[in-house]
């Protein structure tokens, strides 16, 4: 779903009316297309105020400047956290977000909240160390990485299924993720200094469901593959930079983006195990194909981040379940899109925290997840170079 061609509203919110004294954010680094979908999220949610924003490249800075006129653009990075801002947003491509993380927790500017566009790093090494500097320098910061389809409502539903123990025994589980046949063109999934492609940049966010649902694993073994080429086929879209949104038109081939086209792995716990599949040539628009199966000696859970589905069957009534079949109660009528009701979720979480109203841990995405996220995306790329199972 690309949010900047799409009508959303959030009818059911407050829609920013509220007693509270509105949030300053500032936006460092605006490189990455999501810097748009988040401010046009902000902008219907309302409540808020804008330092402005810095970004490094003189054309998307004078771009992005005439297409956002209430972001006002700063000279320097050093002038807008001096604006004094509450949250400090930063969607710079991967390489460069430890760099501006680091700068923002270095400036004197008290900030209460951090948001970091995923993974965070171009080296997972990297994001593991400022993951450090971040608990050290800024204790009691809230900080929020970019996985917003965390907050869909099949993910809450598949949350409180494991956790309330309904299903019995796990055993094994599958995890499908990926992006739509041409989307591995995407400028963020061909960055020379990332590990790879869509295992690093997609794969993140299926990471990111299984490590929040299951925590990490103790090792895993991969494939992590570039298919032959085949003749070029129409795409369902593409984003080739921050302004146009999704392209449509034109032709892909397999075998022609910069990474992989395919990733398959097993991830091993002392319990289970937990297959994760991914490929760049999905039939149909971004996230409609995830899939998420668990079974268990109870019962089996099956559910799609969006459009929102889930299906819960148990043998017997356990854990608030009933015995039998259980569909999830979508938001909105079935068979239509939510993402931007993840984006605004995400908002409410991390600012409800910067307001000292939520202590952060289950439900977000803070530090501790995506630090795993990472180190397991580094042992997903080493088991596939090597050719063997790799500790996490």
């Amino acid at each position: 779903m690309d949010i900047l061609k799409t009508t959303f509203d959030f009818k059911s919110s407050a829609n920013g009316h509220t007693t509270d004294k509105p949030i300053k954010i500032a936006f460092l680094g605006t490189r990455h297309p999501h810097v748009m979908y988040r401010f046009a999220v902000l902008e219907k949610m309302g409540g808020f105020t804008f330092s402005g924003f810095y970004e490094e490249d003189e054309a998307i800075a004078t771009k992005l400047a005439e297409r956002l006129p209430r972001l006002p653009r700063l000279n320097t990075a050093t002038e807008l956290l001096d604006t004094n801002p509450d949250v400090v947003m930063i969607h710079s491509l991967d390489p460069d977000v430890p760099r501006w993380a680091r700068f923002a927790i270095n400036h004197p500017t008290p900030f209460k909240g951090l948001f970091l566009e995923k993974p965070g790093a171009a080296i997972p090494s990297d994001f593991v160390a400022l993951a450090s500097e971040i608990k050290s320098k800024r204790p009691g910061l809230a900080v929020e990485l970019g996985y917003e389809m965390h907050y869909s409502e099949s993910l809450s539903f598949a949350r409180k299924v494991i956790q309330s123990g309904a299903l019995g025994d796990i055993t094994t589980a599958r995890f499908h993720g990926g992006c739509p046949s041409g989307a591995g063109m995407d400028l963020w999934q061909s960055i020379p200094e990332d590990l790879g492609g869509i295992m690093q940049t997609e794969g993140c966010h299926t990471l990111e469901n299984i490590i929040d649902l299951f925590g990490p694993p103790e090792r895993v073994v991969s494939t992590i593959r570039k298919l032959p080429p085949k003749p070029p086929h129409p795409v369902v879209g593409w984003i080739p930079d921050i302004f146009t949104g999704t392209v449509s038109d034109g032709k892909f081939g397999i075998g022609s983006l910069m990474y992989e086209d395919v990733c398959s792995g097993i991830m091993e716990y002392p319990d289970k195990n937990i297959i994760m599949d991914l490929t760049a040539w999905e039939p149909t628009e971004w996230c409609h194909e995830w899939a998420i199966d668990v079974y268990g000696t109870n019962g089996s859970l099956h559910a799609i981040p969006d459009y929102p589905d889930a299906t819960l069957y148990l043998r017997e009534a356990k854990g608030g379940f009933k015995a039998g079949e259980t569909k999830l109660e979508t938001e909105l009528p079935h068979g239509t899109s939510n993402v931007p009701s993840c984006y605004k979720k995400q908002f409410e979480s991390l600012f409800a925290r910067v307001r000292g109203q939520k202590d952060a841990g289950e439900g977000t995405c803070g530090l501790e997840n995506s630090v795993d996220v990472l180190k397991v995306i580094d042992a997903f790329y080493k088991s596939a170079e090597g050719r063997k199972w790799a500790d996490v």
